[in-house]
């Protein structure tokens, strides 16, 4: 499922899996967050992971970065497991992968200054003189659209905007290789997710970046990621080029995420065919034997109840986890427009 050469991320079986406690007289379940995700991401590519809340992206994304250990599975980091490497070569492993996190109201120390948050990564890994650290600094604030200006202040002194680049800043700092962004503009107004966006596409071909995008919205990483993966319920159940998935979905979640997707041009709305999903999302403590989704899904058939799917390749680097939409859906022309 790789592209050709030798990917920098490397995503094997992994699954993380909690116990849950259903109350005192009754047994613990087994919630799997995560369930057996695999995939490559090639050295400055842009990869998406997109799912609904609860589909297990911000627990893959904790497990990319070691903040979390797996049940099961690796996370190869240039050919290196890092669940395998000790406390010191982890902690220097962090210099090359660095997160965005998703709420820059939170994320933020409200009792450091700009400079202090900025000369923390310096600090931590003792590099550079306090010379060399606060002329980064202010390259850095340069590069993310920062007023020099501002560097005594403090996060409530900024908009939310300002406050997010302030985080890519601070991810910034030790020109990592991988970034992992875990919807960085979800909690941002609208109006500046577009800033946001392009900012994080131009510091990518400056600083030679990774990306790997955590996102709901397919609207979010169509213009800037190359590759999506979509997950439900923990599986990764499409995955293809951007072009591919968008335009020619091969799993029916996929198809009707898309079709959801607000289109501004009538004429393209009136040709689209809605999907109304029925039923209700399945509880992740007891998700439907089989494929998860085919109580929701209008193309399901009874092997789809007993047996999950595996990946399959539907098209040159288009792989779905779905045995029957290729045959049931009628070409329509492109799912996503615009």
């Amino acid at each position: 499922m790789s592209q050709n050469g030798a990917p920098i991320l490397d995503i094997r079986g992994l699954k993380r899996h909690f116990s849950v406690s259903r109350g005192m007289f009754s047994s613990k379940a087994v919630l799997k967050a995560v369930d057996g995700v695999s995939f490559s991401v090639m050295p400055q590519e842009s990869f998406a992971v997109v799912g609904e809340s609860g589909c297990g992206k911000t627990t893959l994304a904790k497990l990319l970065l070691a903040l979390d250990r797996p049940t099961a599975g690796e996370v190869v980091f240039e050919g290196q497991n890092i669940f395998s490497l000790g406390r010191g070569a982890l902690r220097r492993l962090r210099r090359d992968m660095q997160i965005i996190f998703q709420d820059p109201y939170s994320s933020l120390n409200p009792r450091m200054t700009v400079e202090d948050i900025l000369m923390e990564p310096f600090a931590i890994h003792g590099i550079g003189s306090a010379a060399e650290r606060r002329e980064r600094i202010k390259r850095l604030m340069n590069a993310c659209g920062l007023s020099q200006s501002k560097i005594a202040a403090y996060p409530h002194e900024f908009s939310g905007g300002q406050r997010q680049r302030i985080g890519i800043a601070r991810a910034l700092a030790l020109n990592p290789k991988l970034v992992i962004a875990d919807e960085p503009v979800s909690a941002l107004d609208v109006s500046i997710q577009a800033q946001i966006l392009n900012l994080l596409k131009d510091l990518q071909e400056e600083m030679r970046l990774t990306y790997v995008f955590i996102s709901h919205d397919f609207s979010t990483v169509r213009h800037l990621c190359q590759r999506i993966a979509v997950m439900y319920l923990g599986r990764v159940v499409e995955m293809g080029r951007t072009e591919d998935l968008l335009g020619n979905p091969q799993h029916p979640y996929t198809e009707a995420l898309l079709s959801a997707i607000p289109v501004p041009d009538p004429n393209i709305e009136k040709k689209r065919t809605r999907v109304i999903l029925t039923g209700d999302v399945p509880s992740p403590l007891t998700p439907p034997a089989g494929c998860h989704f085919h109580p929701r899904c209008r193309y399901a058939v009874g092997s789809c109840k007993s047996g999950a799917p595996a990946l399959a390749e539907v098209g040159p680097g288009h792989w779905a986890a779905c045995p029957v939409l290729p045959f049931a859906k009628k070409p329509s022309g492109a799912a996503l427009v615009g």
